[in-house]
């Protein structure tokens, strides 16, 4: 994953969004840049030039402290709407797999990849790449929710899996996006907290 995926808002200024490559990502408003460096998150402070060592934790803590993805999917008028563009494929089998005579889970084959959005909006979420698969949902019918390094895979009503790669996006920031709206859906229709969100949703 790109730092500038794991660091989609700055998290000193709180911009949205942040700017990067690679291992590096920086914020073109207030300067403050970061660096991953064998396994070490580096910051240099923007007002004195200063460098120190953060934690992936406390970068975390900072990005939602400025509100995480929720600022800016979030409108004038207090109703979420956010989309992205993305490379959609849709799960066409899985198989199980077995270790002496236990199944330890099942190996999915995704099928060809078609550029698309998704779009989050109220109580449901929308993907369409032009093909039949392409659809709405809402967010309470979600079955999961798990994020790859470059990916974002939701289940979907009818045993149906769809993997998204997101094109000039953050995988991460989708993935908290879900979660957070998934979870205010359960706790509007009285269902409780989310505690689990892969390999399915369960509430506590």
């Amino acid at each position: 994953m790109a730092l500038v995926d794991l660091c989609y808002r700055c998290p000193e200024c709180g911009h949205d969004p942040m700017s990067g490559e690679g291992d590096a990502a920086w914020c073109e408003s207030c300067g403050v840049r970061i660096e991953r460096r064998q396994g070490r998150l580096t910051m240099v402070s923007s007002e004195n030039d200063i460098q120190f060592d953060i934690k992936v934790v406390d970068l975390y803590r900072k990005v939602y402290e400025h509100g995480g993805p929720m600022t800016r999917a979030t409108r004038a008028d207090g109703s979420v709407r956010y989309s992205a563009r993305a490379e959609v494929c849709w799960r066409i089998s899985e198989q199980p797999v077995w270790h002496r005579g236990a199944l330890l889970g099942f190996a999915e084959s995704m099928g060809p990849k078609a550029a698309g959005t998704i779009t989050v909006e109220g109580e449901a979420v929308a993907v369409d790449d032009g093909r039949p698969a392409s659809g709405r949902w809402r967010l309470l019918d979600i079955g999961a929710v798990q994020a790859a390094s470059k990916s974002l895979q939701l289940s979907l009503p009818g045993d149906r899996l769809v993997q998204l790669s997101f094109v000039n996006d953050s995988p991460r920031r989708w993935e908290v996006l879900m979660r957070r709206l998934i979870s205010d859906a359960y706790e509007r229709a009285g269902r409780g907290r989310v505690v689990e969100f892969q390999p399915r949703i369960v509430t506590g």
